[in-house]
């Protein structure tokens, strides 16, 4: 499913994780370099076989093909390669562990946190009053840490915008769909931070993106 056109293929579609590697494409310059595939998993049961043999064993996007011998999987690690193939938008030595905890602690926590919330409003989902005073509280004690990290801060790796304000401001992003933000009601640094990336050209382009 690479293709002949020499270009590297990402499959994404609006509003998934696949935010974060269009809107970092973008901020690289490196469209050129790039066919978009626009996959909607379920769509198509003969597409869905193909992808999820030639692509992604669990049929999820993003996935990226043609980088390697393989394809990258993870929206994070997508990122991660991205920045170091370009060279760019990766921080300062002094900040590099920060980004590397940062973009793996937003994937493997809060990420989960997230699909949460998805299947409790957008799904239905039934859950126990408990479960989700949890879930909330966790959500919340992410934030709150979040928080710490951002003071005297533009960016979640200092004042230079870099991936992992990619793969963080996807979450700023979905937060802010979900419920009206609700999420996001009680914390108005991140607030100010996501409306820093929202200012952005290339993010408005990808979220709007159809």
């Amino acid at each position: 499913m690479a293709g002949d056109s020499g270009k590297m293929k990402m499959y994404w579609y609006p509003t998934y994780r696949s935010v974060r590697t269009i809107w970092l494409i973008k901020e690289l310059n490196a469209e050129k370099d790039f066919d978009l595939v626009r996959f909607s998993p379920g769509d198509d049961a003969a597409a869905d076989v193909a992808y999820r043999r030639d692509v992604h064993p669990h049929c999820t996007i993003p996935a990226l093909v043609g980088a390697g011998n393989m394809p990258i999987l993870e929206s994070g690690a997508i990122c991660l390669y991205l920045a170091d193939r370009y060279g760019k938008l990766v921080p300062d030595p002094k900040d590099r562990a920060d980004y590397y905890s940062f973009i793996l602690y937003v994937t493997s926590t809060i990420d989960g946190i997230l699909d949460f919330f998805y299947e409790l409003w957008d799904l239905n989902m039934t859950f126990t009053e408990d479960k989700v005073k949890k879930m909330r509280d966790r959500f919340n004690a992410c934030l709150d840490f979040i928080t710490r990290r951002l003071e005297g801060r533009q960016f979640i790796c200092g004042d230079r915008f870099t991936a992992a304000d990619c793969v963080l401001g996807y979450v700023t992003y979905y937060a802010t769909v979900l419920k009206d933000g609700e999420l996001l009601a009680n914390h108005p640094t991140i607030r100010e931070y996501r409306d820093r990336l929202q200012a952005m050209p290339h993010y408005q382009a990808t979220v709007n993106m159809k």
